[in-house]
């Protein structure tokens, strides 16, 4: 009877950690394209986080922070404009987006100092292209979910403006498409995506993400996107620190195949929280599968039991479903509503919003709604009054002037870059 138990527990949680690790190439030849180097380099920042005691940047010294600006992969996640750009949705009490705003309805601060708006546009602005990045997860888990997502991410290629970029990230940090503007090479990519072996992938969604807001984002003058679709259980094997958002009990951890794996957790969630403020990136998160977040203890480890049922059901294990059952479901209730709070939390914290897609006929609605939403934001643009460069963390906080009662949404701070010396 145990032994089916651990090839469960096999299945379920420690497969995903197994296959190949995010490559790290060597330097490229002077010949090869920069889409062709990124593509083949993608995760390098993460070699940063390896082997080394995590610092929140807001403790740095000076000479610290100097000392990093030398390197390599400093110089992928450094801002290199005093222009302070954000994308924000305005909505009424009722939840109702609030359109038609001019430039002078706003008020913002930074620091709680005003600032002057130097760059607007309000709704579907062709004069401001977007740069989107969709990272997906086509792990085992996910694949009751996967055909309809890619029908809807198609259906998201088919709405993108002329001068938008798109470009496609598997949880297991690979760069399937670097930006482009072709949406027949992007479709392509999809139908690609959905032959992948899920049993080869490695879900490591969160050092994905942090990838990409080091790495992909380059253009100031562009609208940065990240869609972010997974079941964020890979934020329980990170490490843990002050910003954990839901800390996990270790007999969880045990139970979901610590001692069967030899993972290494790369960051922590602060790590996730100053990679999401240093790219100015909205994020807008995806989460399949049932909803726990939000929900009280007995109803979590109600739900928890049906989906150990549905998973039993799919390996053929229903004779061992009692055992099962009583062994995990703390276990899975614990995993899930983790994840549900990593995927909440890193859309809250870079001004976006998170979607439950339970069912996964839902896909389109939900992408329909995104970008329904992404073109009713208004985008603020201001060059701050304190002008120096330190690379300090700094609040921003955006008003509808008369109205206070609306709801502005949108990213709460950011990080100036450094003077180079």
């Amino acid at each position: 009877m145990k032994f089916y138990l651990i090839i469960l527990l096999y299945l379920t949680f420690v497969v995903p950690f197994f296959g190949q690790n995010p490559s790290v190439s060597p330097t490229p030849q002077p010949s090869a394209s920069p889409e062709k180097t990124r593509t083949k380099n993608f995760g390098s920042s993460l070699k940063k986080y390896e082997n080394k005691k995590r610092r929140n940047s807001q403790e740095r010294s000076k000479s610290e922070k100097q000392k990093s600006s030398d390197s390599d992969d400093d110089e992928i996640i450094r801002v290199e404009t005093d222009l302070v750009v954000n994308d924000v949705l305005v909505t009424n009490e009722k939840g109702n987006v609030i359109l038609g705003l001019k430039k002078d309805d706003f008020i913002v601060t930074e620091d709680g100092v005003p600032q002057t708006i130097e760059m607007f546009s309000a709704g579907e602005n062709a004069s401001v292209p977007r740069s989107i990045v969709l990272i997906i997860d086509d792990a085992p888990g996910q694949k009751p979910y996967l055909p309809m997502s890619i029908k809807a991410a198609k259906a998201l290629v088919d709405k993108l403006a002329p001068q938008d970029k798109m470009a496609i990230v598997t949880v297991d940090v690979k760069l399937q498409q670097d930006f482009t503007q072709d949406k027949a090479l992007l479709k392509k990519h999809w139908i690609r995506l959905k032959k992948r072996d899920p049993w080869l992938v490695r879900n490591i969604e969160f050092d994905a993400l942090v990838a990409v807001l080091n790495e992909m984002f380059d253009e100031e003058d562009r609208q940065r996107i990240v869609i972010f679709q997974g079941d964020g259980s890979h934020a329980m094997w990170l490490k843990p620190d002050k910003d954990t958002p839901y800390q996990v009990a270790y007999s969880t951890l045990e139970r979901s195949g610590l001692r069967y794996t030899k993972y290494v957790p790369k960051i922590g969630f602060s790590d996730v929280r100053e990679a999401i403020e240093r790219s100015r990136t909205t994020i807008y998160s995806i989460m399949p599968g049932v909803r726990f977040l939000g929900l009280s203890k007995k109803e979590r480890l109600e739900r928890a039991k049906k989906t150990i049922a549905n998973r039993s059901k799919t390996f053929g294990y229903e004779k061992i479903l009692p055992e099962l059952i009583k062994e995990y479901q703390y276990a899975e209730a614990d995993r899930v509503t983790a994840g549900q709070t990593a995927m909440f939390k890193v859309a809250e914290l870079s001004g976006g919003f998170a979607s439950f897609l339970e069912n996964p006929e839902d896909a389109e609605s939900i992408y329909e709604d995104i970008f329904t939403v992404i073109k009713n934001r208004y985008l603020i643009g201001y060059y701050p009054t304190n002008q120096k460069r330190d690379g300090k963390r700094r609040e921003v906080k955006i008003q509808v002037r008369n109205h206070l009662e609306y709801t502005v949404t949108g990213r709460r701070a950011y990080f100036p870059p450094m003077e180079e010396k």
